[in-house]
């Protein structure tokens, strides 16, 4: 679906992002992809309609069997092949919350899982008025572990009563804040990576 490339070195890919739901017992992944990481979603139980609808499923024991399950069967095929798969959280997947995502990389020291820490995708509607805290608790966490950093901002879809993502600057999310997160608690040099809208816009932001 897209692929991680450096700002520096344009032949230097993080990972591939592989899209859909890795759940949905349809979920093919070519491991001759470009980089030595495949990217993707923790998927869910609410089928492949919509990718981020709720399903009560997802937070209980159906959903940890269901990942569970999966990561059974694809990660030999990635240690054969001298690939990593890194999860990307989100909040209506089975992979949804900070402590969830700490016991995951625990359970699987040394192998071929590997997660990112994506705040934005942790959020709901709900978290936004408490979002300094929400965001020290994700940093605090999960910065060791994680394998890159993805930054993004969000909008309101008060529809779905879901968060959206957008490019930085057309969101709600205080920017200011999660410089300051990013500052005080990302490891220097660690990839960081941006939604490809107004980068040289992101990229300042950064350096600022």
């Amino acid at each position: 679906e897209s692929i991680a490339l450096s700002t520096e070195d344009p032949s230097k890919v993080l990972f591939s992002f592989v899209g859909g739901n890795p759940l949905s017992g349809q979920w093919l992944v070519d491991l001759d992809l470009p980089g030595e990481r495949v990217a993707c979603w923790s998927g869910t139980l609410a089928g492949d309609e919509d990718l981020f609808a709720a399903h009560p499923h997802n937070w209980m024991s159906p959903g940890a069997e269901a990942l569970e399950g999966m990561l059974r069967e694809v990660l030999p095929q990635f240690e054969a092949a001298g690939r990593t798969l890194c999860l990307l959280p989100h909040a209506r997947h089975v992979l949804s919350d900070v402590q969830g995502t700490i016991n995951l990389v625990r359970a699987n020291p040394g192998g071929a899982l590997e997660v990112a820490l994506a705040p934005a995708s942790l959020l709901v509607p709900s978290m936004l008025d408490t979002l300094e805290d929400h965001l020290e608790r994700s940093f605090s966490t999960l910065s060791q572990a994680a394998s890159f950093l993805f930054l993004e901002d969000v909008a309101v879809d008060p529809v779905h009563e879901n968060l959206v993502p957008v490019d930085f600057g057309e969101g709600v999310l205080d920017k200011a804040m999660l410089r300051d997160a990013v500052r005080r608690h990302w490891p220097e040099g660690r990839p960081v990576v941006l939604r490809p809208g107004n980068l040289e816009a992101q990229l300042e932001w950064l350096r600022a």
